[in-house]
């Protein structure tokens, strides 16, 4: 039998359900931070530049392949729309930085992929050992910070290491895909791409963060972001970037056929777009500072994720 209170609890959700308009915004009605600055999905084209050419054992270099993948198309818009779709699957985050940063401010300290990114001495898991502890798979043309960087807000990020091998970057051109102008971006801190920029981890792309004004700037203390949790466990706290995530963080893993020879420094043509996170430590990744929570947490192990099948 069910009692009075849990009668009344169950009539209210009900009624919400049927009247959202009682109950909060309408669907339709809550702009995301694109639409109130006046960007129109016309305004933030899919990127076209075949930047992951060698992934997925080269598919995009043979057009007839891709072609006869997709009949339907000419081989030349097969190979258009294969390269777009990819390139979103592995960089476009679809704005769900604003989701990582609040989770940030209130999970009392356990997310953040800013320290998740970091390769600081407090830091269990580090660009060196990030395949391992973590299950994570480090971007190509990356190095291990040695040292906080002044062009990242005193960050212990990871550095691109410039080679012919490793051109720019071509999704952090703030001029071919300009990013949303809101909040302190083009202020004190720049605009960027609608991409962000890349972080060293595939499938996390650095952002802008607009509620990172003047007076943000002015009490940010990288020293006191990784090392006294006073500081970084503050719900207030407002980090110089925002954290999206793409869909390649829980799907780009390595290659069955040409894997790896150092798991934590892969190459692009040791990649596949979708073998999935079946090596993730999920505590790990979710809980940035996980000492003392293993014992807790036994279920939460390296696994399947729900790209996997069972």
């Amino acid at each position: 039998m069910i009692d009075r209170p849990l009668r009344i609890g169950i009539a209210v959700l009900f009624s919400c359900a049927l009247n959202t308009a009682g109950c909060g915004p309408q669907s339709g009605t809550v702009l995301d931070e694109a639409m109130r600055a006046g960007r129109t999905a016309d305004s933030l084209p899919a990127a076209d530049e075949d930047y992951f050419r060698d992934m997925d054992r080269g598919l995009s270099k043979d057009p007839r392949a891709v072609g006869a993948a997709l009949p339907f198309l000419s081989e030349a818009d097969a190979i258009a729309a294969f390269v777009k779709g990819r390139n979103n699957w592995i960089v476009w985050t679809g704005g769900n930085d604003r989701l990582w940063d609040y989770l940030a401010n209130h999970s009392f300290g356990s997310l953040d992929f800013l320290k998740t990114l970091s390769s600081h001495p407090t830091q269990r898991a580090k660009r060196q050992n990030r395949w391992y502890e973590l299950g994570l798979v480090n971007e190509p043309c990356f190095e291990q910070a040695t040292g906080p960087n002044p062009d990242r807000y005193g960050l212990w990020l990871d550095r691109r290491i410039p080679t012919p091998e490793c051109p720019p970057d071509p999704f952090e051109n703030a001029n071919r895909y300009p990013g949303v102008q809101i909040g302190a971006r083009g202020k004190n801190i720049p605009v960027g791409s609608y991409y962000g920029e890349a972080s060293g981890i595939v499938g996390l792309r650095l952002l802008p963060n607009p509620d990172f004004d003047q007076r943000a700037q002015a009490r940010w203390d990288p020293v006191r972001f990784y090392e006294d949790p006073t500081y970084y466990q503050d719900r207030d706290l407002v980090r110089p970037y925002r954290v999206g995530m793409s869909c390649a963080f829980c799907h780009v893993g390595p290659s069955p056929i040409n894997p790896p020879a150092d798991y934590e420094n892969p190459r692009w043509e040791n990649l596949n777009s979708n073998p999935g996170a079946q090596y993730f430590w999920w505590d790990r990744i979710f809980f940035w500072d996980d000492r003392g929570r293993e014992r807790k947490l036994p279920a939460c192990r390296r696994g399947r994720s729900h790209s996997q099948p069972r």
